[in-house]
């Protein structure tokens, strides 16, 4: 499973290493905060909520806001079934903003499979997560007025391992988490591949029910749009600190 995860890393980033001449580069620092809540319903249903507050210049200034709720259903302890809706508000930043006519909004409909397994020789956890998303993007004009929707279709393929701390702290571990995202569908751009995640966390279980995260990611997000005959290709770094609660 970690061999998977490597391959698609170093792949991923190998790529990015070859086009880099033929392409715009923006640097950004970045800082993520996301809050995610499990509320069981019965013992296979359960809705999710999640926030994340998204902000560039290392919390400095707005990045992105999100707002995602959807209803999961556990078949079985290793496959879970989830669909929802997502609100997302994404702010001017950077060199090359993606909202260079001001600030849009974005509606998303989802649904995901998740398969989590432990790995018992070690006390570890692998999961992987399939996500497709229908995206509604607000286009806006020079006045920054509102023109149309703009629908894109996206794959994401996020895959995660977990492994236990117990020597330094009994409910500390490690985690290291890559997710791809694609593009699909007659209106996407230049951006095809969409952007890359990776995640390293500690992380902390404050209880049964709490789960605390703090680490680095790296993110490389590819514009639909070229700038002089270039695309242009995001590469934002910086802290995540994450609360994930289980009701």
């Amino acid at each position: 499973m970690l061999r998977s995860i490597l391959i698609c890393i170093v792949g991923v980033y190998a790529s990015a290493s070859l086009m880099a001449q033929n392409r715009i580069a923006d640097q950004n620092e970045i800082g993520w905060v996301p809050v995610t809540i499990q509320a069981r319903i019965t013992e296979r249903w359960h809705l999710h909520s999640e926030i994340q507050w998204r902000r560039a210049n290392l919390f400095q200034l707005p990045q992105q806001n999100l707002l995602r709720a959807g209803v999961t259903w556990q078949a079985n302890p290793w496959h879970r079934f989830q669909a929802g809706y997502a609100w997302v508000l994404t702010y001017p930043y950077g060199d090359f903003p993606l909202a260079e006519n001001g600030t849009f909004a974005e509606h998303r409909t989802y649904q995901q499979w998740q398969f989590i397994a432990e790995t018992k020789s070690t006390g570890g956890q692998f999961s992987s997560r399939l996500r497709t998303e229908q995206r509604w993007l607000e286009v806006l004009d020079t006045n920054a007025s509102f023109v149309r929707w703009n629908y894109l279709n996206r794959i994401r393929l996020m895959q995660r391992m977990q492994w236990p701390l117990k020597k330094i702290h009994k409910q500390m571990y490690l985690a290291l988490s890559d997710e791809i995202l694609i593009g699909f569908g007659k209106n996407i751009g230049l951006n095809v591949f969409d952007q890359n995640r990776l995640f390293g966390l500690l992380g902390l279980n404050l209880n049964k029910s709490v789960q605390l995260e703090t680490g680095i990611m790296n993110q490389i997000l590819q514009q639909g749009k070229a700038v002089n005959g270039k695309p242009v290709f995001q590469y934002n770094t910086g802290p995540v600190l994450s609360l994930n609660v289980r009701l």
